[in-house]
């Protein structure tokens, strides 16, 4: 099959290798783009911070995200690193760093894998997409949250041109799928997964259910196709 799927440009490296494994064709469709965050003074503070050595962990949810830390600041090797994914992980690695990986972003694993953090800070580098229920299961642990953004997401390409010689298409996030232009005709020729939870009830709300969702990865979306 030719399945498209709503990657940002910065973050589809090695997509099309994976889609193969599984016997499809992947067609990139970058729906959002990356901008500097509407604000940069967060992401400042957050630099002289890991710089000062004030942050007792770092938490990232793309491999964008260490990009656009690191290159303000680099933390030292006391710092636990935890990681969204292993292509987060392995942006990471390329800095010289390691980090722990944890497979699914949801408050509940975040605060099993971190175990004991009262009275840790904690920066996150994320998108401008806030997550508040992140924020209050950390910081009920009694752990400083600075959750900061470092890069926003605006509109990309619309999708409707992509779609005439794809047979499904994946959605890997709520804004991915806002920004897209996608409509209920668009649904009825083509098979609809949503690579979780939480795009799935995004997509609801636009009355556009999914024919399947994953569990946050796409590994599972795609052996949810096949």
């Amino acid at each position: 099959m030719n399945i498209a799927v709503t990657k940002l440009e910065e973050k589809s490296e090695g997509i099309p290798l994976l889609f193969r494994r599984y016997g499809h064709e992947a067609v990139i469709v970058s729906t959002m783009r990356a901008a500097p965050p509407t604000d940069p003074a967060p992401l400042l503070r957050l630099a002289d911070m890991v710089s000062n050595n004030k942050i007792d962990i770092l938490i990232f949810t793309s491999a964008l995200g260490v990009e656009k830390l690191f290159e303000k600041a680099m933390p030292g090797k006391n710092v636990r690193i935890v990681s969204v994914g292993p292509k987060t992980a392995k942006k990471v690695e390329e800095y010289g760093l390691k980090s722990e990986i944890i497979e699914k972003f949801s408050s509940d694993n975040f605060a099993q894998h971190l175990g004991d953090i009262r009275e840790k800070t904690i920066g996150i580098a994320r998108a401008e997409v806030p997550n508040p229920e992140l924020i209050r299961s950390l910081s009920s642990k009694g752990a400083a949250i600075i959750e900061v953004p470092v890069y926003r997401l605006v509109p990309g390409r619309n999708i409707a041109g992509a779609l005439k010689d794809v047979d499904a298409i994946i959605f890997t996030s709520a804004k991915s799928f806002e920004f897209s232009g996608f409509t209920h005709n668009h649904a009825k020729r083509i098979k609809v997964i949503a690579i979780g939870k939480k795009t799935a009830d995004a997509m609801r709300k636009f009355g556009i259910p999914p024919d399947f969702v994953g569990d946050g990865t796409l590994e599972n979306c795609l052996s949810l196709i096949s």
